[in-house]
């Protein structure tokens, strides 16, 4: 296992966020501006408010942590060995997680960075050139995925930065694994072709996407929402869980993609029907990703895609 230490350097902007826009869903949504930036992705947030994303301004990106209670930003410099720095996780200490990336090699490794701005760097033993971390608890677990020896196959991982190890979990065709709760619960979403349907639905079609719950003893619990391809993505220590389904609007011809708030019964697999009103849309949005949710189970934070093909990030609160 390869790990570089380096020093992170950060610098704060003050009240970059954007209007409070109109409620919607039983919530209040926020964007989330940077300045200059065409493309903004928000992926992880923390009980003190805290939420971690990327700023696209071509041609570089910038990572960052946004006060969701003040609406400051402060900017995390990329790491100075790497190409590229991409932060998507935060626990409630600040530290944070992602990737590195090196054009030269072409490979992706994970990162950490403690609250005091110290870097880790680390690939996965079994990764072939990628390692992305995607979250972080307050134990300090991290979740993310590696690729393999199949090039279609992705798989998710537990990572404990204590003892160096590595639990794969939840192998498919793509398993990205991201929220981790307190206890040490994992969500994500996995891709299957119909031979390796573990809830063999029988359907005919070339693929299914299912969202996903593994509990600390190992259980996974697979299920969609609506019947639509489904991806988990932040878990509350109360097991209240967001992420996104994605249907196709063939008048269109695009995507539709809306977010989800729900509970999982225990069931291995579970089909889960949210009523149309009770699906979160940023507002204008084409398409909308929840990403993740403070460990009380109150603010979401996410990606909204408009008709132009445009990323932003946002904070959606319960009213």
């Amino acid at each position: 296992m390869k790990k570089k230490n380096h020093l992170l350097f950060i610098v704060t902007t003050a009240l970059v966020a954007g209007p409070l826009l109109a409620e919607a869903q039983g919530y209040d949504y926020e964007s989330i501006d940077y300045p200059g930036a065409g493309l903004i992705q928000v992926f992880g947030v923390n009980n003190r408010g805290n939420a971690v994303g990327n700023a696209f301004v071509d041609p570089d990106a910038f990572p960052f942590v946004y006060d969701t209670r003040n609406g400051t930003i402060t900017n995390i410099a990329p790491i100075g060995d790497y190409d590229s720095t991409a932060i998507l996780g935060i626990s409630e200490s600040g530290v944070v997680v992602g990737s590195v990336s090196n054009n030269s090699t072409g490979v992706v490794s994970g990162l950490i960075v403690d609250k005091n701005g110290n870097a880790t760097v680390f690939d996965h033993p079994d990764a072939v050139s990628e390692t992305r971390a995607r979250a972080i608890n307050n134990r300090g677990l991290v979740t993310g995925y590696r690729d393999s020896d199949d090039p279609f196959g992705r798989i998710g991982f537990i990572y404990d930065p204590k003892t160096g190890t590595f639990t794969d979990i939840v192998p498919s065709r793509f398993t990205i694994a991201q929220g981790i709760n307190s206890r040490g619960e994992v969500v994500g979403s996995a891709f299957f072709i119909p031979d390796d349907d573990p809830c063999g639905t029988g359907s005919q079609v070339s693929s299914v996407r299912y969202g996903w719950l593994r509990t600390t003893d190992g259980n996974v619990t697979y299920f969609s929402v609506n019947g639509e391809r489904t991806s988990a993505r932040g878990i509350s220590d109360s097991g209240t869980i967001v992420g996104f389904s994605t249907s196709v609007d063939q008048v269109n011809n695009r995507f539709v993609t809306k977010g989800f708030v729900t509970e999982l019964d225990g069931t291995q697999c579970q089909q889960i029907t949210i009523a149309e009103e009770d699906l979160l849309q940023f507002p204008g949005a084409v398409e909308t990703f929840l990403q993740g949710i403070t460990n009380s189970g109150g603010v979401i934070v996410g990606i909204h895609l408009d008709e132009f093909d445009v990323f932003g990030g946002f904070v959606a609160r319960p009213r």
